[in-house]
């Protein structure tokens, strides 16, 4: 028992000294779990027998021998709880590896920039970078881009489109890029952002307002999920919005919701329209909208 009471006064020393003693225990957490719990059981069999040894002569100054030694039993026991959350603490964030210049120079970073148009879309991510990377395949790779059939423009961005009032746009380092330069190639640390602007062109620096059209094949068609943004009209109806962006097709009379991109509600289905999450009534497409409105098509099964 001397010699075990030496070699824990000697952990504890290292403990408060910062020894290599303690340190390369602590690097291994299981083996310091182990020992450390075996010299915790083997201090308190000890503590226990002195104890027993102290039991007969309780009334001979046996009352205040315990009250003297309890508490440095307590602090003993604390002592050990302490290594022991020492050596198996989880590395915390600050004490993460510190990714080198070397490794943050080797990417690009590809941002959308939705500004007044689209200020939720706005995000940043960060690629690899490998030699011959073109920005037509650095946009393909972000997972957020979706070009047209025949390549030459971007058909949407996460799952946003644009009516024929906006256009999106793309800018290397902050410079505007022409469609037609797709295949210009990258370098490691360029900055790609994606933006929106007015298909006219004609109002820089003009803050623009917007509408939103969101289409959703609920469970009935649970990979429909799409978006469709335009400029806000003054005194534009719910008619309009849909009408404009060129995915929905409505009846001869213009009153009814005949199909959404190209799905067609079956006897038992129908399209809901909503605007900011409020059903409309049968006469609701002659509502009149206000910037940012959200008007939304679902298609649900017919009650």
């Amino acid at each position: 028992m001397v010699g075990s009471n030496v070699w824990l006064m000697q952990y504890k020393e290292g403990l408060l000294a910062g020894s290599p003693f303690f340190d390369g225990r602590c690097l291994d957490r299981e083996r310091t779990k182990v020992t450390a719990l075996t010299l915790f059981f083997i201090k308190e069999c000890a503590i226990i027998k002195g104890m027993d040894n102290r039991v007969n002569d309780f009334t001979q100054g046996g009352v205040t021998y315990m009250m003297k030694k309890i508490p440095g039993y307590i602090g003993l026991c604390m002592l050990v709880l302490v290594i022991l959350t020492g050596c198996t603490r989880e590395t915390q964030p600050s004490e993460q590896p510190v990714v080198s210049e070397k490794d943050s120079a080797n990417t690009i970073t590809v941002a959308i920039d939705g500004s007044t148009f689209l200020p939720d879309a706005t995000k940043s991510i960060k690629r690899d970078f490998s030699e011959g990377l073109t920005l037509k395949k650095a946009l393909l790779n972000s997972g957020l881009v979706d070009f047209t059939a025949d390549g030459k423009r971007i058909q949407s961005v996460g799952e946003v489109s644009l009516d024929s009032s906006l256009s999106w746009a793309v800018k290397l380092n902050g410079k505007d890029i022409a469609p037609e330069k797709w295949d210009t190639e990258l370098h490691a640390k360029d900055e790609v952002i994606i933006y929106v602007k007015a298909a006219d062109s004609g109002g820089e620096g003009v803050a623009y307002q917007t509408t939103l059209l969101k289409v959703s094949g609920g469970s009935v068609e649970p990979n429909l999920n799409r978006q469709y943004a335009g400029i806000y009209v003054q005194e534009c109806t719910v008619r309009d919005v849909l009408k404009s962006s060129g995915v929905v097709r409505l009846s001869e009379n213009n009153k009814f919701v005949v199909a959404v991109e190209n799905v067609m509600p079956r006897t038992n289905q129908r399209w809901v329209i909503k605007v900011n999450d409020k059903e409309l009534m049968e006469n609701g497409l002659d509502m009149k909208l206000n910037p940012r409105d959200a008007v939304k098509l679902e298609l649900v099964n017919a009650s």
